[in-house]
């Protein structure tokens, strides 16, 4: 007797589905769209789009003086870092703030950490001189690739990053339910998506960046990205400091007047006298 072929196939589709959402996890973020006070917030300061890989890189720039450029981080966009731009402008920063590869206003339909490095570089190259870098989530690991790519800064700050890409690919796989076997499928199909090794984009590889004095802010308690993330940041930076943000979970330190202050009183900080 045979059997239902749906039922006969099931654990095959179960296996290709759970892999699917893996890969899509980690390639297709959300796009955002501006708020109306966030539009009106960048009303007129819009820079021509950066041509990156094929595709146009939103961006905008208030103010004058030493550039910061902030980095946003997944299913974000560069606008959910404003509350950090007015107290940099009024501290005689100018900012740029832009939309990573398929986010926002930005051009493409896949990203990862890895393209986000590349644009984040390819953004300083056409700046030129970048006295500082606020990054969150994975802006901040975005950052840290930068670094270790020659990108140079006077400071930088890392809110709530991850900065090791293995633990964050066997967290996606384990919230999928893969096998050992499929997560290590996974892990290969993750390495051909980003062009390079993952273990390229751990800290033990990209540690040599870090020569500047940096800040790094994280609640404990964060659910999404480990404080142990943070914790191992620090210990492989000299220079670093690390600061708590408790109860502030992972997106909420964004409009934290206290995370703000103490980020811009950093960057200040290290302003050429």
């Amino acid at each position: 007797m045979v059997g239902s072929p749906a039922l006969a196939a099931s654990p095959a589709v179960d296996v290709n589905g759970r892999m699917a959402a893996a890969r899509h996890a980690f390639s297709a973020p959300e796009r955002i769209a501006l708020s109306a006070s966030e539009r009106a917030l960048l009303a007129g300061v819009a820079e021509p789009p950066l041509r990156h890989e094929g595709i146009k890189l939103a961006r905008w720039t208030l103010g004058a003086g030493p550039r910061v450029v902030l980095v946003h981080g997944w299913n974000s966009r560069g606008a959910h870092l404003l509350g950090f731009a007015r107290p940099l402008v009024e501290a005689g920063f100018s900012v740029t703030l832009f939309d990573l590869p398929a986010h926002g206003d930005s051009g493409g339909h896949a990203s990862s950490v890895v393209h986000a490095g590349r644009a984040l570089r390819a953004l300083m190259s056409a700046i030129g001189d970048v006295h500082a870098v606020i990054g969150h989530s994975m802006g901040s690991a975005a950052a840290l690739l930068a670094f270790a790519h020659g990108r140079q800064v006077r400071r930088s700050v890392h809110l709530a990053g991850p900065s090791s890409l293995t633990p964050m690919i066997k967290g996606i796989a384990r919230a999928h339910g893969l096998d050992p076997v499929d997560a290590a499928a996974f892990a290969g199909w993750v390495e051909r998506f980003i062009g390079t090794r993952m273990a390229y984009v751990d800290l033990e590889r990209l540690q040599h960046g870090l020569r500047h004095p940096g800040l790094i802010v994280h609640d404990p308690e964060d659910r999404t990205v480990p404080f142990a993330a943070s914790q191992a940041l620090h210990a492989a930076w000299d220079g670093s400091l690390l600061d708590t943000a408790a109860g502030l979970g992972h997106r909420r330190l964004l409009a934290d007047a206290d995370v703000i202050a103490r980020s811009v009183a950093f960057v200040a900080a290290g302003r050429p006298r």
